[in-house]
């Protein structure tokens, strides 16, 4: 019976210890191949190939998702893969990300001698990337038919590797297709980008200056030449710049986009609490922006994330506030865009942050969801900018129409009192029985003032044809001396209402601040 219960220990132990997988090259796809890695931390970054090559597979974790995340903790990481080839072809390792500080490649020729490739940002060669999208590593050298490789990788960022095993004609055959899908993204952008740009030069509205500043701030520097690696082409430099304050810029444009999400919704003065909300992540995204100009991408990569998250999430929340539920959007359906272009934004980006903290796998489509969503994003949004624009539009012209039956009803007016002052002659009356047929808010008043003063009139006409009734007795009280509180009590309307009417009044007339109202009123027919 002992022999029996041994024998069945042995049978089950050997069948949960099963060999690291061996990857046929030549039948492999174009698919990451994380699952069959095997890895290892180097907390201190202190072992050499020699003594992780010597390890037990116990040592290793058996990969558990088909891209590795390493996190965001700046460790060095170790990958080791088996794969098998027949001798006519040559297999290539890519690495679909160059968003990493440094790469080394390990392996032994036939001859078992130890060969090191080493790439990565910080250690770029020419020959290493790819139109900037990753790093290719040819293996004809490795040991056959079945070879090992060890891959010694190190982020300060988040640390992600898609990896594939594939031939030649695989690679350039997958490599094409990607580059053409990346080509019309970046051009449906670039059609965003020049819309919002003509929109400012007619408009030279704030909006449109702001979501600007966000395309290229988020979408061509931080997800073309950060997260898509195209900042290789122009440059080394450039690219590690980018590398090493990527946040700065994430941060910079979300501090654009809060401004621009405030303004559009008048956040202000329709959600004064929620405003306060994202002046606060205003605060924590200016506090990411100077971490990243001393390169404290330990401390930028957890704000980052959580910032991101938040605001993301809250753009969609106040834009939901205030357009459907205030009905901001009421009678024009192109600002429903609005609320419909934050929603794939705050879902991917939900998915991103739970992928990079490692609660959700990451898969290989999570690269290009970010890129699909901002440009669903530009699209929506850019329709309900038009939308906005076209409702200022109409309540223009339509105070435009307002002003013309009132000057219409002004002209009407004046002729009549034409053909009654040439039937008989007008009462003139002194401004003191004008004041005091205003004090008791005599319904005749303002047709005793045309009576008396009505070159007063004519000549505030002359200077600005656009002013209106209310206007005109608005000018009619400050030339006989009325105070602001007079105006309001005979008027009966609020301190503020007069002030503001006495604003406009200053603006159509030109006069300025620090001339006194009054003392103009008088001085306009002495002048004239």
């Amino acid at each position: 019976m002992k022999t029996i219960f041994f024998l069945l220990v042995f049978i089950i132990g050997n069948s949960l210890c099963i060999a690291q997988p061996v990857i046929q090259v030549e039948k492999q796809s174009f698919v990451n191949v994380g699952k069959s890695g095997y890895y290892w931390q180097d907390s201190l970054g202190k072992a050499s190939f020699g003594e992780v090559e010597q390890f037990k597979a116990t040592r290793f974790l058996k990969g558990t998702s088909s891209i590795f995340n390493g996190g965001t903790s700046g460790k060095v990481w170790w990958m080791k893969l088996r794969f098998k080839r027949n001798s006519q072809t040559i297999p290539y390792l890519f690495i679909g990300y160059a968003n990493i500080d440094s790469i080394s490649l390990y392996y032994r020729d036939a001859k078992g001698n130890i060969k090191m490739i080493s790439s990565g940002m910080y250690n770029l060669k020419k020959s290493d990337a790819l139109l900037g999208t990753g790093y290719v590593f040819p293996l004809q050298q490795v040991k056959a038919p079945v070879g090992d490789i060890y891959i010694k990788m190190q982020a300060m960022n988040t640390l992600l590797v898609p990896v594939k095993l594939v031939t030649e004609s695989v690679l350039n055959h997958a490599l094409i297709k990607a580059y053409s899908i990346q080509l019309i993204y970046v051009g449906i952008a670039l059609m965003i980008l020049i819309f919002h740009i003509f929109m400012y030069i007619i408009t030279r509205s704030k909006l449109f200056a702001l979501y600007i500043a966000r395309v290229i701030l988020l979408y061509y520097i931080v997800m073309v030449c950060y997260l898509q690696g195209y900042g290789l082409l122009l440059g080394p430099l450039v690219a590690k710049f980018i590398l090493v304050h990527a946040h700065f810029f994430i941060a910079l444009g979300y501090i654009c986009t809060i401004l621009f999400n405030s303004h559009f919704l008048k956040l202000k003065r329709q959600l004064p609490q929620l405003n306060k909300i994202f002046n606060a992540l205003m605060f924590g995204w200016s506090i990411v922006l100077i971490c990243s100009l001393w390169d404290a991408r330990s401390l930028t990569n957890i704000l980052t994330q959580a910032l991101f998250l938040l605001t993301s999430v809250l753009f969609l929340f106040s834009s939901v506030q205030v357009i459907i539920i205030r009905g901001y959007a009421k009678n024009n359906l192109l600002i429903w865009c609005y609320v419909l272009g934050w929603i794939p934004v705050a879902l991917v980006s939900i998915y991103l942050v739970f992928s990079l903290m490692a609660i959700i796998p990451f898969q290989s489509y999570s690269f290009n969801l970010l890129t699909f969503a901002g440009i669903v994003e530009g699209i929506l949004i850019s329709l309900g900018l038009f939308g906005q624009r076209l409702k200022l539009l109409s309540r223009h012209n339509a105070h435009f129409r307002r002003q013309r039956i009132l000057l219409h009803e002004q002209m009407l007016g004046y002729r009549e009192q034409l053909n009654q002052k040439n039937e008989q002659p007008a009462e003139q009356l002194s401004l003191k029985d004008l004041t005091a047929l205003a004090q008791s808010q005599d319904p005749s008043f303002m047709k005793k003032f045309r009576e008396t003063e009505g070159q007063f009139i004519a000549e505030l006409l002359r200077i600005s044809p656009q002013l209106l009734l209310s206007e005109l007795e608005l000018c009619a009280y400050i030339r006989l001396n009325f105070d602001t509180k007079e105006i309001a009590r005979t008027c009966r309307l609020s301190v503020r209402a007069v002030e503001s009417r006495k604003y406009r009044v200053r603006k159509k007339l030109g006069i300025d601040g620090e001339t006194n109202m009054q003392a103009w009123m008088l001085n306009l027919t002495k002048s004239s």
